[in-house]
């Protein structure tokens, strides 16, 4: 059936802020608060001077009535109308509020799922906000006004993604770079990687329970030559997944863990196969795979979603928001430790193990016998494995209020300090999904 949940979107035309309380029209003197909103762990003073990353499209308002809370697990999140006053950061994090009223206010920032409260004491003067007032938390502390998202991550063999989260505070990372600790910030599941001794839980044990499934928000699957030919095969599973989606989780997949893409959703993203990941024109699993009217899938024609290396040195941040976003900031590359700024349009994508063949836009539904598209989006693109240029990382909304989300590429190729292009664009993409959907939802 069709639901349609979307009302008036922010200023952005999106509406990336949850909702706060319904002021009363307030017509008397006001101030002005101004500041940049960074990413959690990666503030002025948190990282390396000079490689601090900022939060683009994060909503910044103030209100008298504390926002409500966000919900503990999955849910549909559709827009909303923003408050009165909302603004949005720019590329560069920046923001102004020029119309605050005065007197006890809740400031909210947040981006996605992670959001920071405050009760500040509002003048008519310009005030510039500190640091510690615009950066993102990276602990949940509900009674403070501090909320990350629950994400499990599938620790695999090949791509320790975890350890992006830990340099943003999401446990923590030892000099060298890598992963250390979850401190109770987001769960490692086994995937046949180095769980460091704290897994709750093996993948293939999470996809065959829905339940605990939705408690996450976002479900990350790194790279891991584990093939899961017995739950890939289970019905059951594949729907478990395709349901968690559809009620509005978010799924990151990256190169040989692909399978669980394009498996469960065929249609929307053809993955290659065979030597240079399907260079050669063979798609890994077809569309045909998965039968709508019946919510089936033929398990014969799956893929195994694994491809050789490639690196690209001529990847393409191509959507403008990203692109600018990434433009402003500096930090080292693979094939350099020295800090230089960052050109969002010719950089280096390394570890490529998989190829998108194409992308194919899908009707998800009908919304009063208009036809309801879900057109895969390309984010970055690049060459190299002896083929042109094609989508390196997608992200695409099949039926419900979810995203999907797929690179070609190891997103952290192994241990460094800093952060490389590609796992900045992993961070900012992971606040990105988590916002509210403008498409009509279809259940």
């Amino acid at each position: 059936m069709f639901l349609l949940l979307v009302i008036a979107c922010g200023p952005s035309g999106r509406g990336d802020d949850e909702g706060g309380g319904v002021d009363a029209p307030y017509t008397g003197p006001t101030g002005t608060l101004r500041g940049r909103v960074w990413a959690p762990g990666l503030a002025p003073g948190m990282t390396a001077a000079g490689e601090e990353v900022p939060v683009a499209g994060a909503a910044v308002y103030t209100t008298s009535v504390r926002p409500p809370p966000i919900p503990a697990g999955v849910y549909c999140e559709p827009c909303q109308a923003a408050p009165a006053g909302s603004v949005l950061t720019d590329h560069t994090g920046s923001f102004i509020v020029p119309d605050a009223q005065p007197g006890k206010r809740w400031l909210v920032i947040q981006k996605g799922q992670f959001r920071l409260e405050q009760e500040l004491d509002i003048t008519t003067t310009d005030v510039t906000l500190d640091t510690a007032q615009t950066t993102l938390p990276s602990v949940m502390d509900q009674a403070n006004g501090k909320w990350i998202p629950r994400i499990a991550i599938a620790a695999g063999s090949y791509d320790p993604l975890e350890s992006i989260l830990g340099k943003m505070g999401i446990g923590t990372v030892d000099a060298q770079g890598s992963y250390t600790s979850t401190e109770g910030k987001l769960d490692l599941v086994d995937n046949g990687g180095n769980t460091l001794g704290m897994t709750v839980a093996t993948l293939e044990a999470l996809v065959r329970d829905p339940a605990k499934l939705a408690t996450y928000h976002m479900v990350i699957i790194p790279c891991s030559g584990d093939s899961h030919t017995g739950a890939l095969q289970d019905q059951q599973v594949l729907k478990n997944l395709r349901d968690y989606v559809k009620a509005g989780g978010k799924l990151y997949v990256t190169d040989w863990s692909g399978e669980w893409m394009d498996n469960v959703f065929p249609t929307q993203v053809q993955l290659g196969e065979g030597s240079f990941g399907g260079f050669g024109g063979m798609i890994d699993t077809p569309a045909s795979a998965y039968a709508s009217l019946s919510d089936s899938w033929n398990s014969s024609q799956f893929g195994t979603a694994d491809g050789d290396a490639y690196d690209s040195n001529d990847a393409d941040a191509v959507d403008p928001g990203l692109a600018s976003w990434l433009g402003a900031q500096r930090g080292p590359s693979p094939s350099s430790t020295a800090s230089a700024p960052i050109n969002s349009h010719q950089f280096e994508a390394v570890d490529n193990w998989n190829y998108i063949q194409q992308l194919t836009p899908v009707q998800v539904g009908d919304a009063n016998g208009t036809p309801v598209i879900d057109t895969p989006k390309a984010w970055v693109t690049g060459s190299g494995g002896g083929s042109g240029r094609h989508a390196l990382t997608v992200t695409f909304e099949p039926s419900g209020c979810g995203r999907v989300m797929f690179s070609t590429y190891h997103t952290t190729p192994g241990a460094h300090l800093g952060l490389y292009p590609q796992e900045r664009i992993l961070l900012y993409l992971l606040m990105e999904i988590g916002v509210c959907s403008d498409n009509p939802v279809i259940l």
